[in-house]
């Protein structure tokens, strides 16, 4: 894999501000998605978020920071830590092992993200670390208190 100017730049500014090297990160039109190992996700977030304030107004695109994980399921969950995940099913399509999420359908929107933005990530990352796609499915969940 050959690294660009513009993405050493990106993981430069990065460790700039954290002091860590992300592990990886995905650009699109509008967000940055940096990976960085579980250990360290607090130290990359900075107290009271203060480091993806500075990310923010450095790259002007909105920054998710994302702990790493060898495993695609709790991936997965990692990346999609502000959404309570019903289940994740594995299945083989066409030759590739695609993941199958489950969500409760408020929050379908978060999930995708502006534009597309946070799924696309989520799909680019897993297609590099383990070749792999994801699919996002919705269930209509009743509150507890009707």
């Amino acid at each position: 894999m050959e690294i660009t100017e513009r993405e050493l730049s990106f993981f430069s500014i990065f460790e700039g501000i954290t002091r860590l090297m992300p592990n990886d990160f995905v650009e699109s039109e509008g967000s940055l998605v940096f990976v960085v190992d579980s250990f360290k996700l607090g130290k990359a977030i900075g107290k009271k978020g203060a480091n993806i304030e500075k990310l923010k107004s450095k790259f002007k695109k909105r920054v998710l920071i994302v702990a790493d994980s060898d495993d695609p399921e709790t991936f997965i969950r990692n990346f999609f830590n502000n959404i309570d995940i019903l289940s994740i099913e594995v299945r083989e399509v066409m030759g590739e092992k695609a993941f199958m999420v489950l969500l409760n359908e408020k929050d379908r929107g978060i999930a995708i993200g502006r534009d597309g933005e946070r799924i696309k990530a989520l799909k680019q990352f897993l297609k590099k670390k383990f070749n792999s796609t994801v699919h996002i499915r919705t269930k209509r969940v009743l509150s507890e208190d009707m």
